[in-house]
């Protein structure tokens, strides 16, 4: 009843979603999640395999009981029903709590007084050539490995995200505070034969990351997720929150992968605005040591592309539209509007 209680407020009553992510929503990263972030490994995944394999052993065994006709069948799976009714209640509450109720907030683009801006092809061309040319002048100062890509080694990435964010949050309030320890998930490789790079558990407040993915990847998806710890639920906003972070880092690998993230970002988005041979001319612009971490970025993503892939993106697809982000995976590309509204700010 108190999960129906705060969704429906949340997406009628003017004010009490942001009057919740501002007084009421702070209180579980700063507790729970600051609990939780000494841990080396992810309790949501943790608390996933053990959910999957409780129901798999659950299964076998009412198969086994119907097989032998066991007495007291009926009795022992109304037991199980109800359990598994409360862990789903338990579970929606805590989703309301820390995710759903954040979806019908103030977006950060309003809180942060940007305007809105005319996303035109001389916008795009000239947000292009900033984003480019930020990366001349940063990827001569990164570490790379033998193949030339990037190298996160030499990186506390941990360290340097929570720093990041900090930063950022000196401009903006709203991200200051607070920030749990980012987890790498253990089975990373799944994650990514699901398309998935990252994932906010709103169940143990812990901001969870694919390890396995392309090192450019991975510095910008952290602060991706750390950005829902703030409240801020909606991809494209995360997105944003994600770059001006690793803009604002003390360190080049962190600026190179807020860069780079947010050019192939603002790329797709002018490809569909102009000519091929306009389009080329772009790209020959780009890096020579740029293009090693792109070509390895897409040949990845090429081997881990399975069937399970679009049935996931399907799903992902589906979550975004039922929590108020009407364009669903779309939503992800609308990063490219903010950002243009931060260079029209500057």
């Amino acid at each position: 009843m108190l999960t129906i209680i705060l969704v429906v407020s949340a997406r009628t009553a003017d004010g009490f979603a942001e009057w919740y992510a501002k007084s009421v929503f702070p209180v579980f990263p700063n507790t729970l999640g600051r609990l939780l972030s000494p841990l080396p490994f992810s309790l949501f995944e943790i608390g996933l395999i053990l959910l999957i394999l409780l129901i798999a052993a659950g299964s076998v065994k009412a198969l086994w009981m119907l097989s032998k006709k066991k007495p007291g069948f009926r009795p022992w799976l109304y037991r199980r029903l109800l359990g598994i009714l409360c862990i789903f209640c338990s579970l929606s509450l805590l989703f309301s709590l820390n995710a759903s109720v954040n979806y019908s907030r103030v977006t950060f683009a309003e809180s942060g007084g940007y305007e809105i801006t005319e996303v035109n092809t001389e916008a795009l061309f000239m947000l292009t050539e900033i984003l480019i040319n930020d990366l001349k002048r940063i990827e001569y100062r990164i570490e790379r490995d033998p193949e030339g890509l990037l190298s996160l080694k030499q990186t506390d990435l941990h360290q340097e995200a929570i720093a990041a964010m900090k930063k950022v949050g000196e401009r903006f309030p709203s991200l200051g505070g607070y920030y749990p320890k980012p987890k790498p998930i253990l089975l990373s490789k799944g994650l990514s034969y699901l398309g998935i790079t990252g994932i906010y558990s709103p169940f143990t407040l812990e901001a969870n990351y694919n390890r396995d993915t392309t090192g450019f990847v991975i510095p910008f998806t952290i602060a991706h997720e750390l950005s829902h710890l703030k409240g801020f639920m909606r991809e494209d906003e995360a997105n944003f929150i994600a770059y001006l972070a690793c803009r604002s880092s003390d360190s080049a690998t962190f600026q190179y992968s807020g860069a780079l993230n947010a050019l192939l970002y603002t790329l797709s988005a002018l490809r569909a605005n102009i000519s091929a041979e306009q389009y080329e001319a772009v790209l020959a612009d780009i890096p020579e040591t740029v293009w090693i971490d792109i070509d390895h970025n897409r040949e990845y993503w090429k081997k881990h592309t399975v069937s399970i892939t679009s049935l996931a993106r399907s799903a992902n697809d589906a979550y975004l539209v039922a929590n108020s982000q009407t364009e669903g995976i779309k939503s992800y590309g609308k990063m490219v509007d903010l950002l243009l509204m931060e260079y029209k700010k500057q």
